[in-house]
């Protein structure tokens, strides 16, 4: 398993989370800072090959300045270089918007609770 540090770019977490779901074959699991991928097969996980992904997510989000990779065994730490903290993106109504399969809702804890019930298998 390979844990990723999301300590500054939280409210991106559940984001990164489905990106990394959908290049990499794993389970992506979320938790208050951090995201615990699972390989759907025996080994099949790269840590140099997720932090690619994790490198190419940033970029995608214009944080690649802001923001470094650190591998440390089977974990990725994402170290904020500038102090930045990265705030959740809503819509220009206040609605946030599932990643997955576009749920809109105005309350964030329902959200989290719904991104979550895509990951149960």
């Amino acid at each position: 398993m390979i844990t990723i540090e999301c300590d500054g770019i939280r409210d991106l977490m559940v984001e990164l989370a489905a990106y990394i779901s959908e290049n990499v074959r794993a389970v992506s699991a979320i938790k208050t800072s951090s995201i615990v991928l699972d390989p759907l097969k025996e080994n099949a996980l790269d840590v140099n090959k997720v932090s690619a992904y994790v490198k190419e997510f940033l970029t995608n989000k214009d944080l690649s300045n802001d923001f470094r990779i650190e591998i440390s065994g089977e974990k990725i730490i994402i170290v904020s270089v500038s102090g930045r903290k990265v705030k959740a993106e809503k819509m220009d109504s206040g609605l946030l918007v599932c990643p997955h399969c576009g749920k809109i809702t105005p309350y964030e804890e329902e959200m989290n609770v719904h991104v979550r019930t895509h990951y149960l298998i």
